[in-house]
This record gives structure tokens, C-alpha cells and sequence, in this order.
């Protein structure tokens, strides 16, 4: 059988070389147009969002951690034993799969990880749960996680849906760009320019009405770095902290312009876990007090960004 096989790759092998031999003289090869590959779920005409935003909330404003206790806490998780925590696992220097390891790491990683342990322990039983920007919300209401530590901007369209901690981190959107560009700013922007980020993220609507330039969106922000990597995009935008990660992976990548939207991260919890979002309030008050903040962003964010950062400090609504 083998035999038989090899004999008929070497005659389809003789086909092609006298084929290519009777070929008039000077004819050129054929020109064969390969297409780029794409993610899936990318979408080059993404609906933007044109709704007026509601501000009638104060997103930053949490539940005052006064009345919070370890046992609330623990009564707030769907397993009493085991706390599940969605986040990403793609997102470099945030939240992402240590390929030493295989183990989450990064900056949302340690704040989890420290939160954790103050409700379970030490030795906190952590189910990880890697998801994209677009499932969080849904995530934590329908239970398949405790909470959401994910880069996620708290507004007011989102405290409808979902229960947010103090904010933990303070980020802002820019534009990550090759270096040969000469894309500079948001102002440098024009209107044949396409710009990823991605879906189900606020970035979208912000470039939108910032720039001249069409927002194409995938499931994933890596797939962003890809497109812009096979020349397919101009640039990607979304917070910095992201596109630090990006940057640090590809030297030929920058991040340029001032930023040019304020994005204050939260942690989500289903709505109406109001206790569990104060004990949470109350772990993010001692993590900062003892320098664990800081030492994860020393170690994560400091170099990458190039500027010494300082935690939020946290406002409440009652």
C-alpha cells in the first residue's frame, strides 16, 4: 500500500515537472492571490453605540466595607470551599498563562490572588476562569464565577447590570502603533485608518467619536496585535495597560498620545452581592495599606508604563 502511494506521488511529481517544462518559453509563473487569515468574529463594521451615557450614577462610588465580615463573604460564593474568578488569561502583564508554569500571572492576578486568600485563607481553593471582555457581565449573573477581576470599566451602564468594588486601578486609552507609522496621536488619525479593539469593550464607542477613523473589533484583544502585526489594522486602542503588555512583547510596537479616556478598573459580582462586594472593599483597603499594591505594580506595570503609580483611593456611597 505504502509503495503504491509512494508510486503515485512520484508520477503526479513527473506530471508536474513536464508540465512545467512544455510551457512556451518566457511564460510567466501564475500569480496566485493568497487572502490574509482573519480571527474569527472580527468585524470590520462593528454597531457603535450612539445612546446618551449615562452618567446619573457615580461609578467609582462602592459600598462602604464598615459592615463587611469574612462569614458574609463566604455566604456570597456559590461554594463556600472555593472561590471561581474570571479573567484573562491572554491579557500580557494583567492577567495571563505563564508558559513556565502554566499558571495565571500578572498584575489582576495578584490583586485576585490576595482577595482570595483573605476570604478562604492562605491556601484559598482559586477557580480560575479565563473569559473575553464581552462575557463578564454575564459570567457573574448567571454564577459561573464568584466575581470578575478583568480589566473592567466601571460606568454606569454596567453598575445596572453588575455589582462593582472600590476602584483598584486607574487606566486610560491610547493607541498602540508600529513605530514606522508616523502615527503619533489620536489627532494623526484619518478616516482610511482602521483601528482594533476589542468587542464589548468601551473603547469601541470612545475612538469612535474621538477620531475620523473606523473601529474594527475582535473577540480578543491579542487578535488585535496579530492584525496589526500582517499590516490588516493601522493601530490598536484600548487601555494602557493592555497595550504596555502588547508593546512589551513586540519591540517593534509603541504606545503613543496622551490618553485620551479615563477608564477606572472595578471588580464585578452578581447583582445585588452587596456583601461580598463590601468585604471585598475592605481586603483592597489592607492589601494597599500593606504595600501589596504597589510591590504587583512595581513588578508588573512601573517599567512598561515608565511612570510610578499610586493606588486609587477608594470613594463609597453609603
Amino acid at each position: 500500500m505504502i509503495r503504491h502511494q509512494i508510486r503515485l506521488a512520484a508520477a503526479a511529481a513527473a506530471c508536474l515537472v513536464l508540465a512545467a517544462c512544455s510551457q512556451p518559453a518566457g511564460m510567466e509563473p501564475p500569480q496566485v492571490d493568497v487572502p490574509t487569515p482573519l480571527p474569527a468574529g472580527i468585524n470590520f463594521e462593528p454597531e457603535i453605540d450612539t445612546a446618551p451615557v449615562d452618567e446619573s450614577c457615580q461609578p467609582l462610588a462602592s459600598y462602604n466595607p464598615g459592615s463587611a465580615t469574612v462569614e458574609k463573604a463566604r455566604a456570597g460564593l456559590d461554594d463556600q470551599e472555593q472561590i471561581s474568578i474570571g479573567i484573562s488569561q491572554s491579557t500580557n502583564l494583567m492577567g495571563y498563562i505563564d508558559p513556565a508554569t502554566n499558571t495565571p500571572t500578572g498584575f489582576d492576578i495578584d490583586i485576585a490572588t490576595a482577595i482570595a486568600e483573605s476570604i478562604l485563607g492562605p491556601d484559598a481553593n482559586i477557580r480560575w476562569v479565563p473569559m473575553t471582555s464581552k462575557q463578564r457581565e454575564g459570567a457573574v449573573n448567571e454564577d459561573r464565577v464568584d466575581m470578575v477581576v478583568r480589566t473592567m470599566t466601571m460606568n454606569c451602564k454596567r453598575w445596572a447590570d453588575v455589582e462593582f468594588s472600590a476602584e483598584y486601578y486607574h487606566a486610560g486609552q491610547r493607541l498602540l502603533v508600529p513605530k514606522t507609522s508616523g502615527i503619533k496621536s489620536l489627532a494623526d488619525l484619518a478616516e482610511d485608518h482602521l483601528v482594533c479593539t476589542g468587542e464589548g469593550s468601551t473603547s469601541v464607542r470612545t475612538i469612535a467619536e474621538q477620531s475620523a477613523a473606523q473601529p474594527v473589533t475582535v473577540p480578543d484583544f491579542n487578535d488585535c496585535m496579530i492584525l496589526l502585526q500582517q499590516g490588516t489594522v493601522d493601530a490598536i486602542t484600548t487601555d494602557d495597560t493592555i497595550l504596555a503588555g502588547m508593546a512589551a512583547q513586540d519591540p517593534t510596537l509603541e504606545v503613543v498620545g496622551d490618553a485620551f479616556s479615563q477608564e477606572p478598573y472595578g471588580i464585578a459580582f452578581q447583582k445585588g452581592n452587596t456583601d461580598l462586594a463590601r468585604y471585598v472593599n475592605s481586603a483592597l483597603a489592607a492589601l494597599i495599606a500593606d504595600g501589596t499594591w504597589q510591590t504587583s505594580y512595581d513588578k508588573w506595570l512601573k517599567g512598561p508604563l515608565g511612570v510610578a503609580g499610586a493606588p486609587p483611593s477608594p470613594q463609597y456611597r453609603d
